[in-house]
């Protein structure tokens, strides 16, 4: 049985990026953002799952076509990295629940009443809160490490951390 974590998305954003011209931060980065808008929007209890608008393909590929628009090689980027998170837990859906639930998590239709608990059992909840797919501390760290890399590097290339710093001195 195939399940896919968090961490695993970070690794097949970088992995993709590695083996490929698209810079490897904005993959990566791509790569986290459905469960970056997600989980927080379950959590303030505005949907009723974790894998809801930013998980769905209907919303995705126009969002891609206007990243790409806007920001071209690195909104592409952005953007395959979304779609690889959508990719990977399509397959993980079809792997470990069967096809026929995995319309659901493509379009975001909403479960049907009946294939609720089934919905349910894709995210793993903590016993003491549901901060993420991590089983364990330690590879929370890692997550929130190569997160903060992507994100620094990005900032980095848009000259923000030096126009916060300000001009340094001689």
């Amino acid at each position: 049985m195939l399940h896919l974590t968090f961490p695993t998305h970070l690794a097949m954003g970088y992995l993709l990026g590695v083996y490929s011209r698209f810079p490897v931060a904005y993959l990566v980065v791509g790569s986290a953002l459905p469960d970056l808008v997600d989980r927080p929007l379950y959590w303030l209890g505005l949907t009723p799952f974790t894998h809801t608008v930013a998980h769905s393909i209907a919303v995705a590929v126009p969002a891609s076509l206007v990243l790409t628009r806007l920001f071209g090689r690195r909104g592409a980027a952005l953007s395959l990295g979304w779609l690889l998170h959508i990719g990977t837990d399509f397959l993980n859906v079809a792997t470990t629940q069967g096809l026929s639930t995995t319309p659901y998590y493509v379009f975001f239709l909403g479960p049907p009443s009946d294939e609720r608990e089934a919905f349910e059992t894709v995210t793993i909840v903590l016993p003491v809160t549901d901060v993420t797919h991590t089983l364990h501390p330690v590879v929370l760290a890692l997550e929130v490490a190569v997160l903060g890399w992507a994100v620094l590097a990005i900032l980095q290339e848009w000259g923000l951390p030096g126009r916060v710093r300000g001009p340094e001195s001689d």
